[in-house]
Order: C-alpha cells, then structure tokens, then sequence
C-alpha cells in the first residue's frame, strides 16, 4: 500500500456537538492489508490510505484500524461508490471486523487471547438485508479494524477508481479515510483453475441457523463457499431417491439435481461451476449384493455424463483408510473404475491401491517437497496436523516432540498470521497439484462457534463460517458469516488464476519466481505480508502489460 499524506495518524472529531470547553476526542487512524490479523492490542498501523490492485472478476481488501484512549460510543463507516474512467463506478462492501476469545493456542505457532476472524457485513450478500455491522461501540484504548473490500466486476474499466470511506462516531464525522483501486485490462476466470473442495454439510447449517432442512439457507451456505472460489461437497449427503438393482435401476435424481445442479453448472453463483462432487451410495448398498452396487455406480456414471458433469465426479469413500480398511476400499474402487468412475482416497499411495487410485490426496504435510511425485498423487489436504491434533503438553518429551513435528506448517487455524492460510493452496500449486480438499467448513456450528470454534486442538479448525442469527446480527433471515480466514483462502486462489495467466502470456519464469519466493517449502514458507503484497503486484503487472499489447 502507497501512504497518502491526507490523512494524520492522530485526528479529532470534525462535526457534531461537544461540552463547553471540551477538546474534541482523540482517534488514531491506520490502515493495513487483508493478511494482517489486527488484535485490540495490537499498534495502529502506519499505513493512511486503501490503495488496492484487482483484475476484473476478482475481490481485494484492506483494513482500516480505529482507536480512541476514550472509545467510541457509535463508531460508524460508509462509503459512496468509487469512481473510475469516463465516470465508471465500483462498490465498497464494508464489514465489522468481529473478535474470538481463544483460550488456547493452536499448536506450537499460535496463541492464546483475542483474535479477529469472523466479518459481520452491513448488507448480506445473499438475501440482500441491513446486518447489524455499524454502528459499534469501541471500548477505550480497543483496536477495531472495518473490512473494506471491492469485487470488480468483469466489465469494470480499467485504471484507478477513487473515493473515501468515511467514518463517524454517532454525529460525529471522524475523517474520510482515502481509497484507490487500480484496475488492470484483463480478468480472472470465474471458475477456479486450482480447486478447491471443501467439506459443507448443509443439515448442520440449517440446523444451527434455525430452519432444518431449509432449501433456501443450504443454498446460502452453499453460495458462501462458491464466492470465495471453493467448491462445496457433502451438503445434504442424501442420494438419489430410489434404488438400482442388477434387474432394474428405478433412480429419481430430481431432488439431488435440485441441490447440486446449480453448484455445478455455476447457476447459483453466476459463471462459478464447482469442480468436486462426490458419488454418494447409501450403506446398505455398500454392503448388499455386489451386482446392485454395480449398477448403482452405472447408474451415477450414465447420469453425471448426460448432465455434463463426469469430469468432476470421484469416488472419494473410507476417508483417510487405516491398513484393515485397503481391502474395502480397493474392493470399491475396482467397481468404480468398471462403471468409468474415477476414484479419489485421502492418503499417501499404499500397495493395495496401487492401479486403483485415480487422485491420492495426502496431507500437505506428508509429501516430501525434495523429491519426485509419486504417481497419481495429484491434490493434497490440510488437517489438524498443521498444528498437531493433541493439545500441546506443559512440558517433557512430548512437549518436546510436538514442538519439533508441528511448528512451521501452514494452516488455517485463527490464531496464525494470514500468510499461512494462504500459503496452502499455493503449497499445492507449486507441488504440480490440481487441487485440495478441506474437510469441513461448519465443524463448530454443532456448538456455538462465537463462543468455542477449537477442535482437534486447534482454533477455527474445519470452521471457516459462522452462523448469523437475526437476534444477534439483526434482519429477518438467519445468513452465514464469512471470515478473515475465507477472504484470505480466496485470496490465494486468485493468486493461483494470476499464475496460470502469466504462464499464458509467456511469463512463466515469473510465475515461477513468484511461488519459490512465497511457498520455497511446506514450512519455509513467507511469513511477512509486505512480500504476498509485491510479489502478487508484479505478477499481475507483467500479465497487465501483456493484455495491454495484446488490445494494440
């Protein structure tokens, strides 16, 4: 970010009434990238002003930090559109950066306290209603950090879009906090190149909004994934009604084309098609006569293909299969590759499988970066062990072996630097891979994830939403809330579509550079944000300049 000389580190309240003879209240003002966790306690940083770079069809943010040795009573922000060339306009989102209490770190890298994660929008973004995001009040000496985000649309037009956003205590104007955002000539495909497959079970998320088994919010939660360029699995986990026999297959797939068909023909999130879905046979068939189960798997091939969908179907069952579970899934997978199914299992190759695994997916932490590929190890997945799925021991040995296993992984957990939720999918991409699974977004949401959001020893660990209750955030739907960690998931498969596009434009070499700087190794990845920043600006300047020749 470029500083601006329009804005001081300390202003006054500007308008509005004061008592006699008061001085007008003190606020510092600060401004800092998406990868910055600002905590209450944290320095105002020294940035003063948004300055931004997006190409069309993506989202950029930044945040600006508010504190006052008085706090404010009603901290409010509000922003009119930017304006662009020939009058052009681009939307300002802008959401209450919310706070966790963490009684615990997660794992040897993280720490105990209050973190910022989920973010609490004026305006939902599926149902359209006010939320409850401002005005705040801000306790004496507290940090408070507003999201400003900007998605551009793909016929934005290109250059610098200018505006404020302005920030107000009650009737009390503060200052207007300047925002730029430079636009480049070209766009970012909707659909992700990397994907991104992560775990959403919608009957978990309709029960904890409040309305089970509601059409409309599994719909919301589903889009919630598909706007940050996740594609989400499980939803329902209902088959298709009916059943399929060696005599005869008597499948109705209306209600389960009613639920993914629009996540996979990018419907629900225009032009954004979800690139995983995974075969889902009940029980009993599993275990029934082997010919019926054959038939079933004929019967989702012949259905997937006539809809457009094959390439994205996978067997993926038996998840993370210990050694007594091979024979079975080896057994499945046989079946599978006969009705033209590929097969997708959450482990490092194993000999059972071998001939019999389309896509291996292994933890991120278990392939080596030194050596080779293994075949057909073609995604990775992030678990607990970026952190270590016991709770960290006082002290002994174990402590000792813990701290020696599991410090340095990237990860999703809260209470890490945002660098290391967006050095994952890069991780991956460096390594060749095609994409990553994550195996849940809502693991929390059976609790209260504002309250307690650990599991497995880690903070926000399979918890990426939270659930928005109109008694809480105000409206009259229940909606999912995003979080810092979802913007910065996003984030990185962006990163991944500007590396694919200058490899396009005959800049590979950069790309290259680009990720052996930022993600060198699975720990030796960049912990600063200032290089993310550059790096991702150069990068995309070089596929700007080569639009730009390309339009001559």
């Amino acid at each position: 970010m470029r500083a601006a000389p329009a804005l001081l580190l300390v202003v006054c309240a500007a308008a509005g009434p004061a008592r006699p003879g008061a001085a007008p209240p003190r606020v510092e003002l600060g401004v800092a990238s998406s990868l910055q966790k600002l905590r209450p306690g944290d320095p105002i940083p020294r940035e003063r002003a948004v300055d931004l770079v997006a190409a069309r069809g993506e989202c950029e943010a930044a945040q600006i930090a508010v504190r006052s040795p008085a706090g404010l009573a009603a901290l409010g922000a509000s922003a009119a559109p930017l304006r662009g060339p020939h009058g052009a306009a681009l939307a300002v989102s802008l959401l209450r950066v919310a706070y966790l209490s963490l009684p615990r770190s997660s794992g040897p890298d993280g720490a105990a306290g209050e973190w910022p994660d989920p973010l609490v929008p004026e305006r939902d973004p599926f149902f359209g209603e006010p939320r409850r995001a401002f005005p705040v009040a801000v306790g004496p000496g507290r940090l408070q950090a507003i999201w400003v985000e900007v998605c551009v649309p793909e016929g934005a037009a290109a250059g610098d879009h200018t505006g404020a956003v302005r920030l107000v205590d009650g009737a009390r104007r503060l200052a207007d906090v300047p925002v730029r955002v430079h636009v480049w000539p070209f766009a970012l495909p909707r659909t992700a190149t990397f994907a991104a497959a992560f775990g959403l079970p919608t009957r978990v998320g309709t029960a904890a909004l409040g309305r089970p088994g509601d059409h409309v919010l599994a719909r919301a939660l589903a889009a919630a994934a598909l706007r940050h360029r996740i594609t989400p699995y499980v939803l329902s986990a209902d088959p298709p009604e009916g059943a399929c026999t060696a005599r005869a297959c008597t499948l109705d797939w209306t209600r389960y084309d009613a639920e993914v068909a629009p996540v996979l023909d990018g419907t629900l999130v225009p032009g954004v098609r979800g690139a995983f879905a995974e075969v889902r046979i009940p029980g009993r068939v599993w275990d029934g006569p082997e010919p019926d189960l054959a038939a079933t798997l004929r019967a989702w091939r012949a259905h997937f293909e006539a809809r457009g969908w094959l390439d994205r179907l996978r067997l993926y069952v038996l998840d993370e299969p210990t050694p007594e579970q091979v024979p079975e899934l080896a057994r499945r997978a046989r079946l599978a590759h006969l009705a033209g199914i590929r097969v997708f299992a959450t482990t490092v190759p194993l000999p059972g499988l071998t001939g019999l695994v389309d896509d291996f997916a292994p933890n991120l932490a278990l392939v080596d970066d030194g050596a080779p590929r293994p075949p057909h190890v073609t995604w990775s997945y992030a678990s607990c062990l970026s952190h270590g799925c016991d709770e960290l021991p006082a002290g002994g040995r174990e402590r000792e072996r813990m701290l020696r296993e599991f410090s340095g992984w990237p990860g999703y957990e809260i209470d890490r630097p945002g660098t290391a939720a967006r050095a994952v999918p890069l991780l991956g991409l460096r390594r060749g891979l095609a994409g990553e699974l994550y195996y849940d977004m809502l693991h929390a949401w059976t609790g209260d994830p504002w309250s307690d959001v650990r599991a497995f020893a880690g903070n926000g660990d399979g918890t990426l939403l939270y659930p928005g209750l109109p008694a809480a955030l105000g409206g009259s739907t229940p909606f999912p809330v995003s979080s810092i960690r979802l913007a910065i998931v996003r984030d990185a498969l962006e990163d991944a579509e500007l590396v694919a596009l200058a490899r396009a434009a005959g800049e590979g070499r950069l790309a290259d550079r680009f990720l052996a700087r930022l993600v060198p190794s699975a720990r030796g990845w960049e912990r600063r944000p200032e290089p993310w920043l550059r790096a991702r600006r150069a990068l995309g300047d070089a596929v700007a300049r080569h639009a730009a020749r390309a339009e001559r």
